[in-house]
């Protein structure tokens, strides 16, 4: 049986040699410290898995993954490197879509575990054609493929940003807005959204723990995250475990919002139509340790959800 592919780019000779010999058992390793190289071994086979460092000579991993990304929709994406760059973060997010993002000095389980995971869900939905993982980005789909509203989630407990957001959007999409956790979840369990813009805090409280559970909830949600980012390790874990679908910061650009919301919900609508797909957006389970220091609030929200999914 042929081993699945894998490709990894760093600029250090060591560390490729270290990656090869620890999965050379279980995959057909390429490794090279050249984008060029990479780019075109990526052309002429099918790469499940793409590993890249972010500092090189010539080219920083998040546009390497981002050529990769355009050049092969099917290979899953990781980014791994030493440096937690908030502006490199955000752009693993922006361009290159990446499945996981992974910092330095790794754990050679944990990584072990991620690569045979996104092996996994590249192998699932490698019959999946290119148009459809990739979408055409100019189209317009009026009223959305499935033929529902697009709706939109704005969770912000300032009330002048969902305005604003409803006056710019209100002839393309329907608005809702939460100001509270009580109330996403009452309109949650009434109305099936497609996209929902929220910041990292809400009443003060950090609400990222609820976007790793809608993930898990309704893999096909989009999440538009609006907020000013500064902590990279944050967005990180957002990626990794609330697979973010953009990073948007503030003040707020309409026409980068615009853009990112068609985007978004052409790419929901496209994991409604193949829900193979959502499994590119895997999330991680909250573990029992985080859901310990959740708040009180936190915890009646999930209580909310247990045991059920969203409405289709």
């Amino acid at each position: 049986m042929q081993k699945p592919k894998i490709a990894f780019i760093d600029d250090e000779p060591r560390i490729l040699r270290s990656l090869k010999m620890h999965f050379r058992q279980s995959h057909d390793v390429f490794t090279t410290t050249d984008a060029s190289e990479l780019m075109k071994y990526v052309s002429e086979h099918n790469v499940q898995v793409v590993i890249s460092d972010q500092r090189m000579p010539d080219k920083q991993g998040t546009e390497v993954l981002r050529d990769i990304k355009a050049a092969s929709p099917n290979t899953l994406r990781i980014l791994l490197t030493g440096y937690a760059d908030l502006n490199a973060v955000i752009d693993s997010v922006n361009e290159g879509e990446i499945y996981r993002y992974i910092t330095k000095p790794w754990q050679n389980d944990e990584l072990k575990q991620i690569v045979n995971k996104a092996t996994e869900i590249a192998q699932q939905t490698q019959e999946i054609t290119q148009n459809t993982i990739q979408g055409n980005d100019t189209q317009k789909v009026s009223g959305g493929s499935t033929g529902s509203k697009r709706n939109i989630l704005v969770l912000d407990d300032d009330e002048s940003v969902y305005q604003q957001i409803k006056s710019h959007f209100k002839s393309a999409y329907s608005v809702s807005w939460a100001s509270n956790l009580e109330q996403a979840a009452k309109l949650l369990q009434k109305k099936r959204f497609g996209v929902t813009i929220t910041d990292s805090t809400l009443n003060k409280e950090n609400i990222t723990p609820i976007v790793y559970a809608l993930k898990n909830i309704q893999p096909d949600l989009m999440v538009l995250m609006l907020t000013e980012f500064k902590d990279a390790h944050m967005v990180i874990d957002l990626i990794n475990k609330g697979q973010v679908y953009r990073c948007l910061p503030r003040p707020t650009n309409f026409s980068i919002m615009s853009i990112s919301l068609d985007r978004a919900f052409d790419h929901h609508e496209r994991l409604v139509e193949q829900p193979i797909l959502a499994a590119r957006h895997h999330v991680e389970e909250v573990t029992e340790s985080e859901a310990l220091n959740f708040s009180e609030r936190l915890k009646g929200f999930f209580a909310k959800f247990r045991g059920w999914r969203l409405i289709k």
